[in-house]
């Protein structure tokens, strides 16, 4: 794949996310600044707000404190469920934030449950989340991505996702001086003081004619972070583009929607082959065919982006 894609496309998929993430802006509308689940090493069932964590073995191995057997896992809590299924029947909704939650409660901020043939440790704690993800990446960075995000990050590819070697350094270290290393912030100040001002300006248009409504921030800051983004990554907005391997005009909100809404809603799309391997065999063509569409236009967009900031 080449170089320049994967950079730009991580890079301005890492701009959304993290502007997203950081105002509390979820795909589904909900703004929660509560509690937050993400799940690795099987599939991910949640993506949603505070801080419970579902991440593989290695990491606990680790913190047992013997550096023999890798396999050793510390003895926690776990949460009774059924043979062969495990927790599933628990966790029916895809951002089970709230019963994670729930058995916290009962459990303890640290607790494990079954997911089908796979055994995972969710975490309720801002200390842990932290050590698990950024101090202890390199224990967690081989887990096995979901298939939706297998597809999705391009086996990989994603500095976010990929594994902890040589290219996951290189790259996160080049995309974070490129976005928050002192010449990106001075190079791109003004673009933030006009979301700023953008921001400013349409609050106080909606003030006097509806004065005793609730105002959409969201709709309102999601336009303008995406534009942020834009001009940040490829130096201008858009107002539509012709996708040539799709054969359309995409306007500004299909392409929000193809670069940003339809990846952070595949990832947490649950093939349930991915809870029990031995199956995999077994063909699920509704599931496969939706996150390879999703997949499929994005790069499309992607493709016609990057093309069009080289011809500038």
């Amino acid at each position: 794949m080449d170089s320049t894609f994967i950079t730009l496309n991580y890079r301005f998929t890492c701009l959304l996310a993290f502007f997203l993430w950081e105002n509390n802006i979820r795909p589904d509308g909900c703004a929660n600044g509560g509690s937050a689940a993400v799940a690795f090493g099987g599939p991910v069932v949640a993506v949603a707000g505070g801080v419970s964590l579902l991440f593989l073995k290695s990491f606990l191995s680790h913190q047992g404190g013997g550096g023999g057997n890798p396999n050793h896992l510390p003895s926690v809590p776990e949460v009774p469920g059924l043979p062969v299924l495990g927790n599933l029947l628990q966790l029916k909704e895809k951002k089970p934030y709230k019963t994670f939650t729930k058995w916290a409660e009962t459990y303890g901020p640290i607790y494990s449950i079954k997911t089908g043939a796979t055994s995972m440790v969710v975490i309720n704690s801002n200390d842990l989340a932290k050590e698990a993800l950024v101090t202890r990446f390199n224990s967690i960075s081989t887990r096995k991505l979901s298939k939706a995000l297998k597809i999705l990050t391009a086996d990989k590819t994603m500095v976010a996702m990929s594994d902890y070697d040589d290219y996951h350094k290189t790259v996160k270290r080049n995309i974070l001086t490129s976005i928050l290393g002192p010449a990106a912030l001075k190079k791109h100040r003004l673009h933030r003081d006009t979301l700023a001002e953008n921001l400013s300006n349409q609050l106080h248009d909606l003030a006097p004619n509806s004065p005793h409504e609730a105002v959409n921030l969201r709709k309102i800051f999601q336009s303008e972070l995406f534009t942020l983004a834009l001009k940040q990554t490829f130096g201008r907005d858009i107002k539509s583009i012709y996708v040539s391997d799709l054969g359309t005009t995409m306007t500004r909100d299909e392409v929000f929607q193809v670069l940003v809404l339809d990846p952070m809603m595949g990832a947490i799309e649950v093939d349930w082959r991915d809870f029990f391997p031995y199956l995999s065999w077994i063909p699920n063509t509704n599931f496969e065919m939706k996150i390879e569409q999703m997949y499929v236009r994005r790069e499309a967009v992607m493709k016609v982006l990057i093309q069009e900031h080289k011809n500038e």
